[in-house]
């Protein structure tokens, strides 16, 4: 378990520490209790790896934005081991062909999974600024449906002939 807090905590503590009355801490213990005491209800929370697998990507959140975030809270619980940490941040991604490929590729440690999620979140910045990407262009973009091809016209070999009323040199008439 880590402890996070705030960033005005030392002034603080520094304020607490002043307005102590005089003579009313006689050991370093006590004066470590009370301070625990008092600094109980300043804690921002408690981090637990168990609480990266509740982080989930957006549906329209960009997975550098993603990513930042999960950096940050990964940051705030040092006791958490990158095994929990890429484990978490598989679980916490969106649909999309990014997380296909995180689950099927042999990126088994965090630090290899960073790296590819800074080459794709990169190329899904660069196509965003590029406007819509054309599937030729965007390797990472969902697949177009399959396109059916249309029918080519029925081509005939013999050119029509105008051979109205003309009767056909093998049929004779047998009236």
């Amino acid at each position: 378990m880590c402890l996070i807090f705030p960033s005005t905590l030392s002034d603080a503590a520094l304020n607490w520490f002043y307005r102590l009355n005089p003579c009313t801490i006689n050991t370093f213990d006590n004066l470590k209790q009370a301070f625990l005491n008092h600094l109980m209800i300043k804690i921002d929370r408690l981090y637990f790896a168990d609480d990266l697998y509740m982080l989930r990507q957006g549906e329209d959140e960009p997975l550098r934005e993603f990513a930042a975030r999960f950096s940050h809270e990964y940051s705030l619980c040092p006791e958490t081991n990158d095994r929990d940490a890429f484990g978490a941040f598989k679980s916490g991604l969106r649909e999309s062909n990014f997380r296909y490929l995180v689950h099927n590729n042999p990126w088994n440690t965090y630090a290899k999974l960073m790296k590819q999620v800074a080459v794709h979140a990169k190329v899904e910045y660069l196509n965003s600024k590029r406007g819509p990407a054309t599937p030729a262009h965007n390797p990472f973009a969902d697949p177009p449906p399959a396109l059916v091809p249309t029918p080519a016209p029925p081509q005939h070999s013999t050119p029509a002939s105008s051979t109205q009323g003309a009767q056909h040199p093998k049929w004779k008439d047998s009236y």
